[in-house]
């Protein structure tokens, strides 16, 4: 992981294409060197959730290359790297478990993140209509303690519509993501055991995206 850290703190000092091409080796090694790590972590995932069985790290690292074709920051890169993995993949809109790797800035997340409209509305439904099993985890005191729950500041000022306004859950369809987080120090990412650790951590999370993936693969109630 050091080696990977290096790399991208001085891309992120020389985030220019001249510079990149130049380390094009380093950048190679360091990718190379995240993909064993993912897979090591992924063969963790599949000791609990049977969907990631066969997904493999190639399939679930990210590009460093930005589109910056809508964005006011024009560096050409990330200064991350990042794997979703989740059945079918990085491009997956499952349920699944993130790894953002970055100096300073490490963590990982699980569940879904700006899941698209059609997906939400099923998640948003199973809520409504299965309360309790909703609360069983996402309401858990050994969760909400060990991780953090994200997207408070992206939830609707108001329920969405087609939902009843006056629903004893309307307070939990308003959220975008249905996702939970912790970070890690440079220090921990570095030591050793990190991919046993983090598989530990993202199994801790494992009812959050079997719910998730539950409620996403029901359609009886449309």
């Amino acid at each position: 992981m050091e080696t990977i850290f290096s790399f991208l703190r001085e891309l992120a000092q020389h985030n220019n294409r001249n510079w990149f091409n130049e380390n094009k080796k380093r950048y190679q090694e360091s990718r190379e060197i995240f993909r064993e790590f993912i897979d090591e972590v992924l063969s963790g995932i599949m000791l609990f959730d049977p969907a990631l069985i066969g997904v493999e790290g190639k399939d679930s690292i990210f590009r460093i290359y930005k589109d910056i074709r809508f964005s006011k920051d024009k560096t050409p890169y990330k200064t991350n790297f990042g794997s979703w993995m989740a059945r079918g993949g990085r491009k997956s809109n499952d349920a699944g478990y993130y790894f953002h790797l970055q100096p300073d800035a490490s963590f990982m997340a699980a569940g879904v993140y700006m899941p698209p409209k059609e997906n939400l509305h099923l998640i948003r439904q199973e809520i409504v209509f299965n309360p309790d099993a909703y609360r069983e985890v996402f309401h858990d005191p050994w969760i909400n303690q060990h991780y953090n729950r994200s997207g408070e500041e992206d939830r609707l000022k108001k329920g969405p519509a087609g939902f009843p306004q006056d629903h004893e859950m309307i307070e939990e369809i308003k959220y975008r993501h249905y996702i939970f987080s912790k970070s890690y120090p440079d220090s921990e990412v570095t030591g050793r055991n990190f991919a046993r650790k983090l598989a530990g951590d993202y199994r801790g999370l494992f009812p959050v995206v079997n719910y998730l993936n539950n409620a996403l693969s029901f359609r009886g109630n449309e």
